[in-house]
């Protein structure tokens, strides 16, 4: 297969690695703290700093995984940040949470979102 060649430069290119850490991580987790690692397109050491920073931040802290029931059928949730009012414990005033998973029920249009939520 034929493909250009400043396409195939940055295919044969070599991946951009960004660190970061948190002192206070490792202290409460120890030989326990987990190590995350992504592969993606992005192209610019200072836009990989600032992905593995948000990263951090996302991750840098107990989370719950929890099933919620959404009104429609939501599979474009999946993979998204999103911001879910309920009418349950830490959802009262709205919490952000990622969506890791999308069930939906299309008899009575509504889907069950798995969502990973920051315990506060």
């Amino acid at each position: 297969m034929n493909v250009p060649a400043d396409f195939g430069a940055w295919l044969r290119s070599a991946c951009l690695v960004a660190t970061a850490s948190s002192a206070e991580i490792e202290g409460a987790w120890g030989q326990l703290a987990a190590v995350g690692e992504v592969v993606s397109p992005l192209a610019n050491q200072a836009d990989a700093d600032a992905e593995a920073a948000r990263q951090l931040v996302l991750f840098g802290q107990p989370m719950v995984v929890e099933v919620l029931q959404v009104a429609g059928l939501r599979i474009d949730l999946l993979c998204r940040a999103v911001n879910l009012t309920a009418a349950r414990q830490g959802y009262h005033e709205g919490a952000t949470v990622f969506v890791i998973g999308v069930k939906e029920q299309d008899v009575v249009e509504r889907t069950n979102l798995t969502v990973l939520r920051k315990l506060a």
